[in-house]
């Protein structure tokens, strides 16, 4: 039997059942691309609390090194202060504990927000705060006292305190660097996952998309 439009009635029957799937298929693409949307914002949250991460660390690595120069610099002008009892040795020893200073109240800071680095942080802190003290105390000795510096300097207890120092700083500088490469690592694996999910969601929406604009364009029957 032929309709008035000029097809067939199981033609009709066809067109109009694929005309009423054009709009839940349009509502399922708008759906996938909302899903894409809303996946690349979460990985973007993601990356951005990495990037986060990493800036931090890259600061406790900063602060680090400045109390390892500061250390270095105490030693070395309690030296020359000891051998020359020139006045100017006492006014770098004054800046560069400023530095150090600074350092290690800002790194104290950083580390608050690194629980798990607490106890190693602590030790390294410690043993900082002796090598002050050792070092403090020969400042104060006063000029033209090479050898009583020299003989403090060799103490093995003051030598076994400052190369404790530097590996706990060394320690807790590793540690730093480890999390920023695994942090790297999982953000270029988030990059690469988001891109090759989002990208399969936009097609897959955008092929549901023309596949549904195609269903609505069939006509059904006439109404009269």
């Amino acid at each position: 039997m032929v309709s008035i439009t000029g097809y067939d009635s199981g033609t009709v029957a066809k067109h109009t059942h694929l005309r009423e799937m054009g709009v839940p298929i349009l509502f399922g693409a708008a759906v996938l691309l909302v899903s894409a949307t809303l996946l690349l914002s979460a990985n973007v949250s993601a990356l951005r609390g990495n990037l986060d991460r990493i800036a931090l660390s890259q600061n406790v690595l900063t602060q680090i090194a400045d109390i390892e120069n500061g250390m270095l610099g105490n030693e070395l002008t309690v030296r020359g202060y000891a051998l020359t009892g020139h006045p100017s040795f006492l006014r770098l020893e004054k800046g560069g504990n400023v530095r150090r200073d600074k350092a290690i109240s800002d790194l104290t800071r950083l580390m608050a927000q690194e629980p798990q680095q607490a106890l190693r942080f602590r030790n390294a802190m410690q043993a900082v705060e002796r090598h002050k003290a050792n070092f403090g105390k020969l400042t104060g000795i006063g000029p033209d006292r090479a050898a009583i510096v020299a003989k403090a300097i060799i103490d093995p207890e003051i030598r076994a305190n400052s190369y404790a120092t530097r590996a706990l700083l060394r320690d807790l500088r590793t540690a730093e660097m480890d999390d920023v490469a695994a942090r790297q690592r999982e953000m270029a694996g988030q990059i690469s996952r988001a891109f090759f999910l989002a990208m399969g969601i936009i097609v897959a929406a955008f092929l549901l998309g023309g596949i549904g604009m195609w269903t609505a364009q069939f006509k059904g029957p006439l109404k009269r």
